[in-house]
Parts: structure tokens; sequence; C-alpha cells
């Protein structure tokens, strides 16, 4: 993860998709993975006044370059799979806002 006061953090974009079976027991199965690295920040004050008014909590911000962000609406880091409440463009840049979830899914790749 390189320097332990780097910001650093990999995360794997997801995009999940819930499947039912015959007797309609939901699975989550993993469409899309794609492994990037992005920088942790905190959460400032407003942005939790943010969530709040959302009525979700952030854990957690990432900061991606664009290019690299694919649209998925879920992170998994550290086998916790997080949602992404919100993004926020910041010119190259985007701010992934993430909450953490107890999903589980199938990963079948």
């Amino acid at each position: 993860m390189g320097h332990p006061n780097s910001p650093s953090i990999s995360l794997t974009l997801l995009q999940i998709s819930s499947i039912k079976d015959e007797i309609g027991n939901k699975t989550n199965v993993i469409k899309t993975k794609k492994e990037v690295v992005g920088i942790t920040r905190s959460i400032t004050q407003n942005e939790y006044q943010t969530s709040i008014q959302m009525k979700v909590t952030f854990d957690l911000k990432v900061i991606l370059q664009c290019f690299l962000y694919d649209g998925s609406k879920y992170a998994g880091i550290d086998g916790v799979i997080y949602k992404i409440e919100r993004t926020y463009v910041n010119g190259q840049y985007i701010e992934l806002y993430l909450s953490s979830t107890d999903i589980e899914v199938i990963d079948n790749g």
C-alpha cells in the first residue's frame, strides 16, 4: 500500500446485479469489477451535514482520477462493500462518498 502516511487506497469498483432464483431468494452477483487506486480523505463537517440531509452516513471519501471511474454504484475495500452514495466531479478528479453496507455478493470471476 506504500508509505503508512500515504493516503492511497486500493479499491474495486463493482457493478452488482440482484438475481432471484425460482423460489424468490435474492442473490447479489458481481457483474463487473475494476481495480483502481484512489486517495482517501476525511469527511468534512459540511459533507457530514449533507449526508444527514440525505439520510445516509458517509463512512469514507475516496478521490479518483475521473477516467478511472466507470459509473459503478459499489466499491469493495478490504472485504467490505461500500455503496457509492454520491459523486462529485472536481476538475480531473471525482470524489466518491461511500457508506458501508452489509451486502453479500457472489463473485463468479
